[in-house]
């Protein structure tokens, strides 16, 4: 009884389980293949062989699964990377992107690499190789790309010899690639030479791209593969719908009777075959009647089987259902721009991260590494490694231009971003489109640099009146908005009535809406007033409140 107080204090043990560590009847059967098996040791070659034969066949006979791949393909790699040099002599740097670019074209770099992205989607990795074609000199850099069964361990001898060698890539203890040991011709080829002579590459000279799912993996898998037996399970459904509707469409008619006095046929020859002339009338006899099969296939829920089967198909690739099935019909715009901005732009964007560290880097540095032989073209550049860049995507479709500029007009007038950021997520450069705006008209790039500063932000950086224009013709009449120029009214009154909605709502904070008023061109006054107006439940303009919905 004296240690009643102190059992009290210990804590009790709790006897606790998860639902999904039982083993029951019922799911004994769904768990029977759950493995403990390492990365390595689960994608063996074997397996991978078996995933990527079939991943194959389904994207050569499925368009669903090809048209994914295409779009895919030219969403993360489009026309290519565009380089921009970054060094200080403006010269050099454009001399060098220059030069970069002639050699993509001469060796078709971008469709190269949309090859290879295909390739490491649809077969779960891929590899490039450094290679020359002297017909190009001075800048003889040429690229080689393989499958995956071209990089594999040598015929002769055991794959268990040595723990740090996977299928052909020797590696160190962190996994860090070392050599790639790559056959002379492809295993399937059928071409009169010996399939299974090769050689160790240094990693220098080979690239592999595959994206890395677990820790300790070194080779990739079909980026569909969760998914894949759901494409088989898509064709059959629509072989057995068609099936159906062909059987019944081939019955033109049949007749039944319904007399109990007709005895059942004793013989096939029994069952006889009457050709019918087109618009023809004839009279059956007492207790038979015609008939026609209906068909019922393909049923009302086939489009709907079809479309979940490929929206669970495509989930593990990130891509939005409408972008999938090629269509957006049936879809919502406003959903349609949400899927795509915060499902399938973060993978497009994560995937051109891992194509530009794993392949469009290395080979830039190859590039640089054959320019020191082409005569004058690196002159006034610092050493190779310092040779500052940055690469610039094609960025996705813009679905919405004018909500997309206006979003850009506020973030820039708010300090939310800057023309360098804006130009950025367009693929662009704002130097360049500086540089390239002022000539088309024929002012200098600081000119038209001031005249976009004036632009964006009116109220602080608006330039003084010219000369010769007093001062009160430059200065807006007074009055709430109602004196405002009727194009300037009429291109901006909408946005105009939505800001103001939005604050008396209180979806958007009143520096937000000042800032965007500014930014059309209102005074600060008529802003406040308008402002003012609205936070008061009111808008006395009867010319804004006219504007329809």
């Amino acid at each position: 009884m004296m240690f009643q107080w102190l059992n009290r204090l210990l804590t009790r043990p709790v006897n606790a389980r998860f639902d999904v560590a039982q083993t029951t009847h019922t799911n004994k059967n769904h768990w029977l293949n759950a493995d403990n098996m390492s990365a390595r040791a689960s994608i063996s070659p074997a397996v991978r062989r078996v995933i990527r034969i079939r991943s194959r066949y389904e994207a050569e006979n499925n368009s669903w699964y090809a048209g994914i791949l295409r779009t895919a393909v030219n969403h993360i790699v489009g026309k290519g990377p565009r380089l921009q040099v970054l060094t200080a002599d403006p010269e050099a740097n454009k001399r060098l992107e220059s030069a970069f670019c002639k050699w993509c074209k001469s060796i078709q770099f971008a469709d190269k690499l949309r090859t290879a992205v295909e390739a490491y989607w649809r077969d779960g990795e891929v590899f490039m190789m450094r290679a020359e074609r002297p017909r190009n000199y001075p800048m003889m850099l040429d690229l080689r790309t393989f499958e995956t069964e071209q990089v594999a361990s040598p015929y002769k001898g055991s794959i268990l010899a040595d723990p740090f060698i996977d299928d052909g890539i020797r590696f160190d203890q962190q996994t860090n690639e070392l050599e790639f040991h790559l056959y002379d011709h492809h295993p399937g080829g059928n071409v009169p030479v010996s399939t299974l002579n090769g050689r160790w590459y240094s990693s220098r000279e080979v690239l592999h791209l595959f994206r890395a799912e677990r820790p300790g993996q070194t080779r990739g898998l079909p980026r569909a593969t969760p998914s894949l037996p759901m494409l088989p399970i898509m064709r059959r459904h629509h072989s057995a719908s068609l099936n159906l509707a062909e059987s019944a469409a081939n019955w033109g008619m049949y007749l039944k009777t319904t007399s109990p006095a007709i005895d059942p046929t004793q013989s096939p020859q029994d069952f006889a075959e009457i050709e019918m002339a087109r618009n023809m009338m004839t009279i059956l006899p007492s207790g038979w009647e015609p008939g026609v099969l209906e068909a019922k296939q393909p049923g009302p829920i086939f489009e709907s089987f079809q479309n979940f089967t490929l929206k669970t198909f495509s989930r593990c690739t990130n891509m939005p259902f409408p972008l999938a099935a090629g269509t957006a019909q049936d879809s919502n715009f406003s959903s349609f721009k949400g899927d795509m901005r915060n499902v399938w732009r973060p993978e497009v964007l994560t995937e051109q991260d891992r194509i530009e560290v794993s392949i469009v880097e290395p080979i830039w540095t190859w590039f640089l590494e054959a320019a020191v032989f082409v005569p004058g073209l690196l002159d006034g550049l610092p050493a190779l490694a310092d040779i500052a860049h940055q690469w610039h995507w094609p960025p996705l479709p813009d679905l919405d231009p004018v909500d997309t500029a206006n979003a850009n007009t506020i973030k820039l007038a708010s300090g939310q971003a800057t023309p360098t950021s804006i130009h950025a997520e367009a693929g662009q450069d704002w130097e360049t489109e500086a540089a390239t705006g002022a000539n088309d008209f024929g002012v200098d790039v600081a000119t038209y640099k001031a005249a976009v500063f004036a632009k964006i932000l009116a109220v602080t950086g608006a330039p003084a009146p010219p000369s010769g224009v007093s001062q009160q013709a430059a200065q807006p009449a007074q009055g709430e908005y109602t004196q405002l120029g009727q194009r300037a009214f009429t291109n901006n009154v909408k946005r105009i009535k939505s800001t103001l909605e939005q604050v008396a709502s209180g979806s958007m904070s009143r520096v937000m809406a000042e800032q965007t008023l500014a930014s059309i061109g209102l005074p600060t006054d008529r802003v406040s007033a308008l402002i003012a107006d609205a936070l008061d439940g009111r808008v006395d303009d009867p010319q804004l409140q006219e504007v329809p919905q």
